[in-house]
């Protein structure tokens, strides 16, 4: 017995050993294999960090598992994420390690993932990385290509937990953000027909179409068992349940998949369904006190899709919300909304998608006994919208903290409406306004909105009137905190960028007295380091802080405005016309004063490419402060910080265009340049570059030296401004000084001395030449000798040569040759001016 107990501990002991060891064996084969097998398939960049085998996770199968796994794509979407995996991990048939078969993959976990699915305007798609099979014949068979491969898939399990994910189609200009993605799907993948169990959940689902939001952190769970005829690509639903927010509902029927096209015929049972359960699609009722939220009346849902789903072509659909004589009231509040009734249908009887109907009639309700409805009607969609609206009522706003909970927030104010429209876009397209009704007015009276931490919100009047040509905005005064703004405008097709997007033109007024940009940015700012933590890409969250200027505008602005502060900046009576259009802001004789003088400005910023902004720009400049310029523009503190030292002020003009990063800030090696700036009354005391240039020649009260009638040309290239030759009077000596400075703040300097007399014959030979080189923060300057005694030759005239010879003490016979001289010339008068400037510098 003992005997057998010894043999059996031996034997569990070498299995534990060996499951231990074997990992570490099959390990880096099955890493070659992984990135082998991957380039071959991918046309993108993929890696990991790490590879583990572990014979314990799925015992009796292998764990294979990819940590920190990502993937990019190539070209357009180079910079851009598909996915990033914290963990992926693959449970595969133990015994097929020990063969060359491949290897069986059952089982595959994705933990921590975020995906980013794009479409760009042209169709482009980030998902497409499948590289084509070019080894593939027509006499190959398909059977010999997939044994091919050492990886045979015979998925039983697929499990992903928390996923975020982010569809961006910019063509069909859908948005959807999933968060918090859970789901399990089990079945025998590898059979030809299996029952599939589904269970998946998101906490957060946000759809957008056209801009316009359907749902919004919508909660979502699905659990249904699928009967899936793998053969064929035909999935039947059989026990099912789905919910969004508080409706429960099920589904019935079946989706078959015929590449490209998708066939369907389903149904939704919504047999408990009430006005509650419908109330939880507003996001602000289902996110506050929902379950308390008394209800009553009827309501109904139907949906139902019947046909085939390929490109412009739709499955036969109706979608149907009937809502009668409801309400809902909150318990601990005094009122309640009454008298809501919704009747709302969108259906298609299948084919083209232009045949799609959306009807609202009506959509009405009665708060604090103001009764509001409003109706439309949208026909041919896609070609030519042809539409029909209707709104009637008074909102009282400061009676809505009756009837829903608004915690830390004061509303007052009154909406009053009345408006009808109706047409088809294609005669605003034509300017044939005689076939458009339009007409009414939207008012708004005494709004005033309080809220934590941020500033009061006031309007006291604005009235917007319609015409069929026309949304005309009477002057508005906007005030938030102490920032306020007053606007008038005028804008034509506004109905078709409503409808479809397209260009709304117009002009507009601004003015105001005083307004604090940076009272703006920190509270965006604030926003996309809140959404930073859940974004699926870094390059979408940092894009959040840049200004994007719509393409889809045409506007006249002139802007008068008469204090503006920017980050560290203060611009006083800014005046100027801007025009946006296509993505781009024109600046035209955009006049300010800032930085102790007046700037006037003239270029564009362009969002054409939102991944890389553009300014392109040329500055008038008149007086301004050299410190001040330090102090207040980020670009000068890397590019010019000699600017802190120096006082005076300046004037000129600089032409400049460079990228803009995210904090909408100069990208410093794009900027290219060029400018002329003068100053006639400069101080150069405390720059430590003169410092050192009046310690070489002896002479300290040149520290304190001011400069007049002074001019800089210089052109900003690769990061570096280079300036052309120029002088600076100091006292009896004249300072010649060209080079360059570059973004890391490097000096590469070289500069020429004049001597005066009073340094004796020697002045009538040479210039003292410097090199000034090192930082500004640490700034070298050197006496370059060489080139000191090059110049003591060049003074030499032919007909000095015997004369200077027989001075510097070479003999008769080597005078008489003259290019020999030279040679001995250069020799001994480089001799003497190091002696003369080492007596001279002592």
């Amino acid at each position: 017995m003992k005997k057998g107990l010894k043999i059996a501990a031996i034997t569990v002991g070498v299995i534990i050993i060996l499951m231990l060891l074997l990992p570490f064996a099959f390990q880096g084969k099955i890493a070659d294999i992984v990135k082998t097998e991957g380039n071959k398939m991918l046309n993108a960049q993929f890696d990991f960090k790490k590879l583990n085998i572990s014979l314990f996770r799925n015992f009796p199968q292998a764990s294979v598992t990819l940590e920190d796994f990502w993937l990019k794509g190539t070209g357009e979407f180079a910079n851009d994420t598909l996915v990033q995996a914290g963990e992926v991990t693959a449970a595969i048939n133990l015994f097929s390690l020990f063969g060359d078969s491949g290897y069986d993959i059952s089982k595959i976990f994705i933990e921590d993932t975020k995906l980013h699915a794009i479409v760009l305007p042209d169709g482009q798609v980030n998902w497409d990385i499948m590289k084509p099979d070019m080894t593939a014949t027509d006499e190959t068979p398909v059977a010999e290509e997939e044994e091919s491969s050492p990886f045979k898939v015979k998925l039983q399990r697929f499990v992903i937990k928390n996923m975020n994910l982010i569809y961006d189609d910019q063509q069909g200009k859908m948005y959807a953000d999933i968060r918090d993605f859970n789901a399990i799907c089990a079945g025998d993948l590898g059979s030809e027909r299996t029952t599939l169990k589904l269970e998946a959940e998101t906490k957060s689902l946000t759809y957008k179409m056209n801009g316009i939001p359907f749902l919004t952190n919508a909660n979502i769970s699905a659990k249904m068992d699928v009967d899936a005829d793998l053969a064929n690509n035909k999935y039947t639903l059989k026990d099912n349940t789905i919910r969004l927010n508080a409706i429960q509902a099920g589904i019935d029927g079946w989706v078959a998949l015929k590449d490209p096209a998708i066939d369907m015929d389903l149904k939704l049972n919504t047999n408990d369904i009430g006005f509650k359960e419908i109330l939880s699609l507003i996001p602000a009722i289902y996110a506050t006190e929902f379950s308390s939220l008394k209800t009553d009346g009827t309501a109904t849902l139907t949906a139902t899709a019947k046909g085939i789903l390929q490109g412009d072509t739709v499955p036969a659909f109706n979608i149907d919300m009937q809502v009668k004589n409801t309400m809902f009231r909150y318990p601990a509040l005094p009122a309640g909304v009454d008298q809501i009734n919704i009747s709302a249908n969108v259906q298609n009887p299948g084919g083209n998608i232009d045949l799609t109907t959306v009807d609202i009639n009506p959509f009405s309700f009665r708060l604090a006994n103001n009764p509001f409805s409003l109706t439309a009607n949208v026909k041919t969609p896609i070609s030519d919208p042809d539409f029909k609206a209707e709104a009637k009522g008074i909102l009282n706003l400061g009676m809505i903290k009756q009837v829903y909970p608004l915690e830390e927030m004061e509303l007052n104010g009154t909406i009053d409406a009345d408006m009808q429209m109706s047409g088809r876009l294609s005669s605003i397209e034509k300017e044939e306004y005689e076939r458009i009704q339009a007409s009414g007015t939207i008012g708004l009276t005494g709004m005033k909105l309080k809220m934590k931490d941020m500033p009061d919100v006031e309007i006291k009047k604005s009235l917007f009137t319609f015409t069929p040509k026309y949304l005309q905005l009477s002057e508005t005064t906007v005030n938030v905190g102490k920032n306020d703004i007053t606007a008038d405008s005028r804008f034509e097709n506004y109905i078709g960028y409503v409808l479809k997007g397209s260009t709304l033109k117009g002009n507009l007024n601004i003015r105001s007295n005083y307004f604090n940009l940076n009272d703006f940015i920190t509270a965006s700012a604030d926003e996309a380091s809140t959404s930073e933590a859940a974004s699926t890409d870094s390059a979408a969250t940092a894009a959040t802080s840049i200004v994007e200027v719509p393409r889809n505008i045409d506007f006249q602005m002139d802007a008068n405005l008469k204090q503006v502060l920017f980050d560290k900046m203060s611009f006083n009576n800014m005046n100027g016309k801007l025009v946006v259009k296509d993505g781009k802001v024109d600046m035209k004789n955009l006049s300010m004063n800032t930085m102790g003088g007046n700037v006037v400005m003239n270029g564009y910023y362009s969002t054409a490419n939102v991944k890389k902004p553009e300014l392109k720009a040329g500055f008038k400049l008149s007086n301004i402060g050299f410190a001040q310029a330090y102090k207040e523009l980020d670009m000068v503190q890397k590019m010019a910080p000699i600017f802190e030292n120096l006082k005076g002020n300046f004037s000129g003009s600089i032409n400049v265009l460079t990228d803009l990063d995210a904090t909408m800030s100069p990208v410093l090696n794009t900027i290219q340049g060029d400018g002329s700036l003068s100053t006639r009354d400069l101080s150069l005391s405390g720059v430590k570059a003169i410092d050192q240039i009046a310690d070489a020649v002896k002479q300290p009260s040149l520290k304190d030296m001011k400069v007049k009638d002074m001019t800089l040309d210089f052109t900003i290239k690769d990061g570096r401004v280079e300036t052309k030759p120029f002088d600076i009077k100091m006292g009896d000596y004249t300072l010649n000084l060209s080079g360059s400075t570059g973004l890391d703040q490097t000096i590469d300097y070289s500069g020429k001395v004049k001597l005066p007399a009073s340094v004796g014959n020697i002045s009538k030979l040479m210039t003292l030449d410097l090199k000034i080189g090192g930082s500004f923060i640490s700034p070298k300057v050197s006496v370059d000798t060489k080139s000191m005694a090059n110049q003591a030759v060049e003074a030499v005239a032919d007909e000095a040569i015997s004369k200077l010879g027989q001075k510097l003490g070479l003999d008769s016979a080597a005078t008489a040759n003259k290019d020999s001289i030279k040679q001995k010339v250069t020799e001994k008068a480089a001799e003497k001016a190091l002696d003369f400037l080492k007596k001279k510098l002592k």
